[in-house]
Order: structure tokens, then C-alpha cells, then sequence
């Protein structure tokens, strides 16, 4: 038992390495209702400090204010500076004629039109989508992906529950997710296989 529980978690970090879709799992970060917010590092998988170098977007107030690093852009209506963020919906592709926001040039840009009841708009307290551009830490990309989230501007705080990219730089689906490899069913099947004849 031992054995398999330590060859399984290599092979799933082995499957998803080569993936072209890179995902960081459900997460739940919880979006502060302050100004400061939550700062989050999308290649570096988790949060910084704030505005410490890898941020790529900061969601503060409950996500009613939204900020994005010179590095991200995300999926917004026109190319005007803070441009308001649009909530996607599963299954629209993220990808080179998708229309992101401009930033001041070497600096960054925000949302704040992005949560109510128009078109495009996140409703307060339920589940969207933000697309994205974005280049990594390492200056490679740009790359398309999503975030599922849960925005708030009724003084509540809301949540980042995870996000995903494609790091080839092709178009991304909304919520696309990376499948196992047939290598990785093989070798699974294997090892439980193996484990079942030795009981």
C-alpha cells in the first residue's frame, strides 16, 4: 500500500507536467473585502505579497475592484484602458481574437464596472469567468486562460476558486480542463492491476 500510494502522485505530477493545459486545481482564495485584496502569482500557483514581483492580478474589495499587472489582460469588451472585465461563459475560447484591456504602458490597468446586472457583467455572489492573456514570470507567452471566480460588490468577500492556461499559446476553452494521457490510464491500470494480484 505504501508503494502505491507514493507511485501514484509521481505519475499524476509526471501526466500533468507534459499537459499543454497547466490548471491549479480548485483553491478557494478567498478575495478580502479591503483595498488591498489578494494578490495572485497565475504561473507561480498561489499569492504573493502585495505588488511583490510575479503578481499578475489582484481582485480586492470582494472583487468588485479588479487590478491587473502589465504582464495580464484580461478578456474585456473594448481595447480602452480599464475597459470593464467580462464574465465568460463555459465553453467560449480565450485565444489571439479575443479582445483584452490595454495597460498604461510599462504599468498596469483595472476594472470596477464589472460586477452587476448588464451584459457581460459578473452577478454579485454567483460563479463567472475571466479570460485572460498573460506572460509568465520567466517572460514566456503570452498564453490564454480562464479563472473561475466568485465576485462581490455588496461588501462581501469573494473567491478565486481556480484557474488554468494553455502553455503552447493556443486558444484555451472557458473551464477546459487537462485530460489524463493514454500513457498515464496505462500505467494506472497497471499498478492496480499489480495491487489487486498481490491481495
Amino acid at each position: 500500500m505504501k508503494a502505491l500510494s507514493f507511485i501514484l502522485p509521481s505519475m499524476v505530477m509526471a501526466a500533468t507536467s507534459h499537459a499543454a493545459i497547466i490548471s491549479s486545481g480548485l483553491r478557494d482564495i478567498v478575495i478580502t473585502t479591503d483595498f488591498t485584496g489578494i494578490y495572485l502569482d497565475i504561473d507561480g500557483g498561489g499569492t504573493v505579497a502585495e505588488e511583490a514581483p510575479g503578481w499578475d492580478f489582484n481582485a480586492f474589495f470582494g472583487g468588485e475592484g479588479i487590478a491587473d499587472s502589465a504582464n495580464f489582460h484580461p478578456v474585456t469588451a473594448t481595447v480602452i484602458l480599464d475597459a470593464p472585465v467580462l464574465d465568460l461563459t463555459a465553453g467560449q475560447t480565450v485565444g489571439g481574437s479575443s479582445i483584452f484591456a490595454s495597460t498604461y504602458t510599462g504599468g498596469f490597468s483595472g476594472s470596477s464596472d464589472h460586477v452587476g446586472n448588464g451584459v457581460g457583467q459578473f452577478a454579485s455572489g454567483s460563479e463567472g469567468y475571466i479570460g485572460f492573456k498573460f506572460t509568465t514570470n520567466s517572460s514566456a507567452g503570452p498564453f490564454y486562460g480562464w479563472m473561475r471566480v466568485v465576485l462581490s460588490n455588496t461588501g462581501s468577500t469573494g473567491l478565486i476558486r481556480e484557474w488554468a492556461y494553455e502553455n503552447t499559446g493556443a486558444a484555451i476553452a472557458v473551464a477546459a480542463v487537462p485530460e489524463p494521457t493514454v500513457l498515464y490510464s496505462l500505467v494506472l491500470g497497471a499498478v492496480v492491476f499489480c495491487y489487486r494480484r498481490k491481495r
